[in-house]
């Protein structure tokens, strides 16, 4: 007897051996057992999650000699037939290979004549997306009013191909994707009773491949056993899928954790060596990094994490070690990467690049931190990053804070200055404004009560050309109210421009006399013409101050007009 596979030696016969479609047998069964069945179905949903085989169990439900039941014998011959597929009242079309309206036609006419023995004549037309416009227009008519011994079973991959016309006509069913622990039950359950020996691995690594299809996952275990015999190893399964081991990607996780490039160059070496490809091993420290995020968030959940609870430990620790920004960072670099290697000319080295990009993410301070720094105005020492541990061992975990201060990351130290008593933080919503430096910082305590009162209405009302040019006059100290007038002195023609435009003088006339209680006005003094192209832009007291903060360079330099 020639050998069969495990997908059709194991294909399930009654609807309680279906796996992970409970809804749709369940609502099937409630509908024979109450005589309320339909005269079409549509059963749509990806490859290999039992479409077909739910069809063929139907088409034994209300043919069954003991029917219509909702569990089948089994035993008689039209259930015998059905599952030998070769009944001649239950007929299974191909929709890819008749798809023409002439075929149509001929289905047709068959659906004219009775049974031959059977209680009912079942059409199954499988990947029925693929008939044409004209197929699809001929079929309504059968489909709207077949005649009461006909029953239509439609099956798709693309559900969103079947025009609305024939969806309308028919009882819809979606098979979802395969819970990945119930592949990995069944997995376990064809080897015992086949006498395979395979370890946890290999079947992890086997449902994982299939992505929820339980026929691609009975393909490729009956690949593996070709290739190993009884006696399955993970070398045997890795060797024949290509899959990247768990511990390679913890241990590529560590070496970003600990900072050592080195042994990421080793690691990407090792994968070249191993035939593995760049964008399959990319694809893996993805899910990891989803792994780390759902243990973040929500602890160690077998259901969530798919790993053994060999690598428990290990996995909490890097979690542990890592923020949800840092795990939003490396999604998104390795997602981009992933997409990339796709077309990438080098993309060993590509992935090497993004590997290394990892390390550096750990170091960069949180934009939230910088322009919480610079709005104040103040400086704080930056922490002295620690030596790395060894790549072998996951570093000390941070804080458990999603966002960790500045000073632990690091960061280059600033120049000594003075510490003073920082201003009340601007709320995130609202624009960043050029910061104070640190030796002037305390102006803003001595400052009229009346300005700072002004300086807060402007932000609130969204005023940032005036509130921006008024803070510039006030970093150089030329801001003042006297006897009921504002008097500004800046150095810009822009701001200039700002604060003589009346409109502009309107709002901080209106502003300062529902402070003040009194008529206000205001004088503004040029002091110069804007910087020459020899003038040095660092000398302005908010850049200066950024740059003693974050050491850069001006790359270039325009005049911004209005």
């Amino acid at each position: 007897m020639s050998y069969q596979v495990l997908a059709r030696k194991w294909r399930p016969q009654t609807f309680e051996e279906v796996t992970g479609q409970e809804t749709v047998t369940k609502t099937l069964q409630n509908a024979i057992t109450s005589g309320r069945i339909a005269h079409a179905f549509l059963f749509s949903g990806v490859r290999g999650v039992g479409k077909t085989t739910t069809a063929r169990i139907l088409a034994k439900a209300l043919n069954c000699h003991e029917g219509p039941t909702p569990r089948p014998c089994g035993q008689c011959v039209s259930c015998s037939e059905i599952a030998a597929a070769g009944s001649v009242d239950v007929l299974e079309i191909d929709a890819a290979s008749n798809r023409r309206i002439d075929d149509v036609r001929e289905l047709r006419e068959s659906v004219r004549y009775g049974t031959a023995r059977d209680r009912f004549k079942v059409f199954i037309i499988d990947e029925v997306h693929m008939l044409t416009t004209e197929a699809f227009n001929a079929l309504l008519k059968t489909l709207e009013e077949p005649p009461p011994h006909v029953k239509l079973i439609l099956a798709t991959t693309e559900h969103h191909k079947i025009p609305v016309t024939i969806t309308s006509r028919c009882q819809q069913y979606d098979f979802k994707p395969i819970p990945f622990s119930l592949i990995l039950d069944r997995l376990g359950l064809i080897c015992r009773e086949e006498g395979i020996e395979i370890g946890d691995y290999g079947l992890r690594a086997v449902t994982s491949v299939a992505q929820g299809s339980m026929r691609d996952a009975q393909s490729t275990l009956d690949r593996i056993i070709a290739f190993a015999g009884n006696r399955v190893s993970d070398d045997d399964v890795r060797s024949l899928l290509g899959v990247v081991d768990d511990k390679l990607v913890l241990a590529t996780f560590d070496a970003i954790l600990a900072g050592d490039r080195a042994a990421l160059i080793r690691q990407s070496q090792e994968l070249a060596d191993q035939g593995i490809e760049p964008l399959n091993f990319c694809r893996k420290l993805v899910e990891h990094v989803r792994n780390l995020m759902v243990c973040r968030v929500a602890g160690w959940e077998e259901k969530l994490v798919n790993l053994p609870d060999t690598d428990k430990e290990l996995v909490l620790a890097q979690a542990a070690t890592l923020s949800e920004i840092d795990l939003i960072r490396f999604y998104d670099i390795l997602s981009r990467t992933e997409s990339d290697l796709k077309w990438h000319l080098h993309p060993a080295i590509h992935l090497e690049m993004s590997l290394v990009k990892l390390i550096e993410l750990t170091h960069l301070p949180l934009l939230e931190d910088v322009i919480g720094q610079m709005q104040t105005g103040a400086t704080k020492p930056a922490a002295v990053p620690a030596a790395h541990p060894p790549a072998a061992h996951p570093p000390a975990a941070r804080p458990p804070a999603a966002h960790p201060p500045l000073a632990e990351r690091p960061t280059p130290a600033p120049a000594a200055r003075p510490v003073t008593a920082p201003s009340p933080p601007v709320p995130p919503s609202e624009p960043r404004t050029a910061p104070v430096p640190a030796s002037e910082g305390s102006q803003e305590q001595h400052r009229d009560p009346a300005i700072n009162h002004l300086m807060t209405a402007l932000q609130q009302q969204h005023q940032f050309r005036i509130y921006g040019a008024l803070l510039e006059a006030e970093t150089s100290q030329a801001l003042s109210l006297d006897r009921g007038t504002l008097r500004v002195r800046v150095s810009s023609t822009t701001h200039a421009k700002t604060l003589q435009d009346p409109a502009s003088q309107q709002v901080i006339k209106t502003q300062l006399t529902k402070i003040t209680g009194t008529e206000s006005g205001i004088a503004v003094e040029v002091e110069g013409a804007d910087a020459e192209p020899g003038h040095d832009p660092t000398e302005h007291p908010g850049i200066r101050n950024l740059f003693e903060k974050y050491p850069g360079k001006i790359i270039v330099q325009r005049k911004v007009e209005d």
